[in-house]
């Protein structure tokens, strides 16, 4: 069953089964985050617009958040949180090096994430979710 038509990219399913969040159409190198439900209705999100390079969403491992990056190649890329109940998104990082971001994942307890970032004598960084949360 088509649930989504058009050029799209980088499908990830929730971990309730109730959501796929994927890259919508291309606009120069940017792309809309959208979302469609396993029955093909589209999910109501707010207007996101991502990099279209690498993978650009993922869920907690709960299901109540999306986290998403944000940023351009000259500019630091910086980890968003969606709040999927409220659908309101706050910050999780302010990154200073404009470092280029193409991967990343959260552990599955949910607490941190790690990725990758592109530049000589590149890192690899962990950031703890927890600590995030309770800065709120």
């Amino acid at each position: 069953m088509r649930l989504a038509k058009g050029a799209l990219l980088d499908p990830v399913w929730s971990p309730r089964g109730d959501l796929i969040v994927y890259g919508g159409t291309q606009v120069f190198t940017s792309m809309p985050l959208l979302g469609v439900h396993p029955d093909g209705t589209p999910a109501k999100l707010p207007e996101i617009n991502v990099r279209r390079e690498g993978e650009r969403a993922r869920f907690l491992p709960d299901g109540t958040g999306l986290v998403y990056m944000l940023g351009s190649t000259t500019a630091a890329q910086d980890f968003w949180l969606l709040d999927l109940a409220t659908m309101r998104s706050r910050s999780l990082t302010h990154l200073s090096n404009p470092a280029i971001m193409q991967a990343f994942d959260i552990t599955p307890d949910g607490k941190q994430i790690v990725f990758d970032r592109i530049r000589e004598n590149s890192d690899i960084l962990l950031i703890d979710l927890a600590a995030t949360r309770t800065r709120q």
